[in-house]
């Protein structure tokens, strides 16, 4: 189990009463748990202190939305999120978080009641088409589980719902509370994936790709529908060797049927993080890769070197594929429409056209999870 070491929970006063608050007392044993107010000295805490104490309290705001890495540049998947809590006690080195929260503690948000009526407002109001939903945004959705026991609300509240699917999203190997569970199909775990030897340099704290992948074959034999990200792909010098592994590897460990999507992303951040990640990781090497200002501000690796690592790990998928005749959808993450031509030979798909064709291939593939056959004009023109 991947544990995370957590010095101090305080819970807001309005927060004190709920169940989140009652399930944290009953599983952090030896942590010290103390009513409190939020104190703006919470702000001033170190990266490292912060990652130590838990908030909990309530979430005020719009918490379902579309996924914050939307831009109408890129060929987007539509994916949509809600607030379950904020930050991460995991520690990648490329991680936009550390630029993006103002915050350095890690928050779980107790009113999950109030939540769910607007997730569930959200999908019913447009009932013919089908929502793919992840906590898994600001946070790893499974790294707090086995404090929160959240999973098990959200998996239950999903299973009742007519067109959604949840994704929970993880560097993890915090399963257990999964396998008490049937999802009913309506819930996709996923694995954001590299390969071991990025891991030990720039994926700190998480779980070993090996367990990862263990992970993924006892709930995909659970009955869950499983996910995988490339992403970043870190260019180095033997990043061909490497991935084509980890690609063979998770193959191996999850059989193609039962794999609901599979994406690709290069790495990327804004330029103002730069500084972060040297002072903060001085021995990560990122930084110092061949990365270049690009339209939507982010560093990136230059469209020919991505291009040609989307390509190779693209026709090392087709392959296994052609062999065993079933095939997950495959897709780039947050790249423009002539990306997709350089990799697949076609356009970028409209956002509506791909958040379709999440649809109509999961339907197709997962039949039991009972959601409505896709209509293509539900999903936007």
């Amino acid at each position: 189990m991947t544990k995370v070491s957590i010095a101090k929970i305080l819970i807001e006063s309005e927060a004190v009463a709920t169940d989140m608050a009652a399930t944290l007392r009953r599983n952090a044993t030896g942590v010290e748990i103390v009513e409190a107010r939020i104190e703006e000295s919470l702000r001033h805490l170190a990266p490292a202190e912060g990652k130590r104490v838990l908030l909990v309290r309530w979430f005020r705001g719009k918490s379902f939305k579309r996924c914050q890495g939307f831009k109408p540049e890129y060929a987007c998947c539509n994916l949509h999120t809600f607030a379950e809590g904020n930050h991460c006690a995991l520690e990648c080195t490329f991680c936009i978080l550390q630029y993006y929260m103002t915050s350095p503690h890690l928050t779980i948000f107790a009113n999950t009641g109030d939540i769910e009526a607007e997730i569930a407002d959200g999908a019913g109001d447009q009932p013919e088409r089908i929502f793919r939903i992840t906590t898994g945004e600001l946070g790893d959705s499974l790294l707090l589980d086995p404090l929160t026991e959240a999973s098990r609300r959200w998996v239950l509240f999903f299973r009742g719902l007519k067109n959604a699917l949840l994704e929970l999203k993880t560097k993890t190997d915090n399963i257990e509370n999964l396998l008490r569970l049937d999802a009913g199909q309506r819930t996709v775990v996923s694995w954001s994936v590299n390969p071991q030897e990025i891991v030990e340099r720039e994926e700190l704290k998480t779980a070993p790709i090996d367990d990862r992948l263990a992970a993924a074959s006892r709930v995909a034999r659970h009955g869950y529908p499983v996910g995988f990200h490339l992403d970043p792909i870190i260019h180095y010098a033997g990043w061909r060797a490497g991935y084509t592994g980890l690609l063979d590897a998770l193959l191996d460990a999850v059989p193609p049927e039962r794999i609901a999507w599979i994406s690709l992303g290069s790495l990327r951040f804004p330029l103002e993080m730069k500084p972060a990640l040297a002072t903060r990781f001085p021995r990560s090497t990122l930084r110092c890769g061949e990365l270049v200002p690009c339209d939507d501000g982010k560093m990136r690796y230059p469209r020919p070197i991505r291009a040609e690592m989307f390509r190779a790990l693209v026709e090392h998928l087709e392959e296994r594929f052609r062999r065993c005749g079933s095939a997950p959808l495959i897709y780039l993450c947050m790249e423009p429409p002539d990306m997709w031509q350089r990799v697949f030979g076609t356009p970028g798909p409209s956002t509506a056209e791909l958040d379709f064709q999440f649809a109509e291939s999961y339907v197709r593939r997962f039949p039991h999870a009972g959601l409505p056959t896709p209509r293509r004009e539900a999903h936007g023109p």
